[in-house]
């Protein structure tokens, strides 16, 4: 139900619906190492730290784990503070932070070295937490919440920064840009955004998503998936598994990537 690169783009991470975790060789396919076993209900997501080292699971039993990439083996007990389904994990940019969202409407940022919870739940959403992301610079959280909502935080404080910013749908995914200045949003129905929310600009987003004009401060765009596919295969364009791909998954992504974006 969740998968995710190393930071290498060497192994992927897959969280199952079976309870447990593998990791993939992401040249061949295979996979490496046997399946990492310790939650109890389906793992809804999964995350490499920064350096590769390290994997974190949230899972449907409450619990967050971590775990030595290299290994498989768990570090430290699961990490309990959750009331109800974990849907959602990240590790801050350096590593020693993880936040998690989850059904019972919170996040919770956790120390990644002892697995204590830092400060108080995050309780602005007022329905369940479907994704989570740290910006680059690690100072701000956002999250995304079937309240059809999308938050930025303060990482270091907890608060909320600003107004919520609205979806028409549940934000199912959202992640920051590499330079911070952005967010993009995705709903179930596969309708994404792209928010201006450099430091400027972030507590005036505008609302006129059809046109995709300045109105205010900031500019909104939805975002179809024609329009997404450069962005996805310009950013993938030098990856080894399409470089060289050895997965039916891999080559069809290139020949995708070939027919509609690189024609070349």
């Amino acid at each position: 139900s969740s998968v995710a690169f190393s930071p290498d783009g060497q192994r992927i991470v897959s969280g199952s619906n079976d309870n447990t975790i593998r990791i993939w060789n992401a040249q061949t396919g295979q996979p490496i190492g046997q399946t990492l076993q310790g939650h109890t209900e389906a793992v809804s997501s999964v995350a490499f730290s920064p350096d590769g080292q390290r994997i974190v699971s949230g899972s449907n039993d409450s619990t967050i784990r971590i775990w030595n990439a290299q290994t498989g083996q768990p570090i430290g007990q699961p990490l309990r503070g959750h009331e109800s389904d974990v849907l959602s994990v990240a590790f801050s940019p350096d590593g020693k932070r993880i936040v998690s969202g989850n059904y019972d409407k919170a996040l919770r940022i956790w120390d990644a070295q002892t697995g204590r919870p830092i400060g108080q739940p995050l309780r602005d959403h007022t329905e369940a937490v479907y994704s989570v992301a740290f910006s680059p610079d690690g100072q701000r959280i956002v999250s995304g919440s079937s309240d059809n909502t999308m938050r930025i935080w303060n990482a270091q404080t907890g608060q909320s920064i600003g107004q919520p910013l609205m979806h028409e749908d549940i934000v199912s995914s959202v992640a920051f840009s590499p330079d911070g200045q952005r967010i993009f949003t995705v709903t179930p129905t596969g309708k994404g955004r792209i928010w201006d929310v450099s430091w400027q600009h972030w507590q005036q987003l505008p609302t006129d998503r059809e046109t995709g004009r300045m109105t205010g401060k900031g500019r909104i765009w939805d975002v179809s998936w024609q329009s997404l596919l450069p962005i996805v295969c310009n950013q993938l364009r030098y990856h080894p598994s399409l470089n060289q791909p050895t997965t039916n998954v891999a080559r069809e992504a290139e020949q995708t990537c070939e027919h509609y974006v690189w024609k070349r």
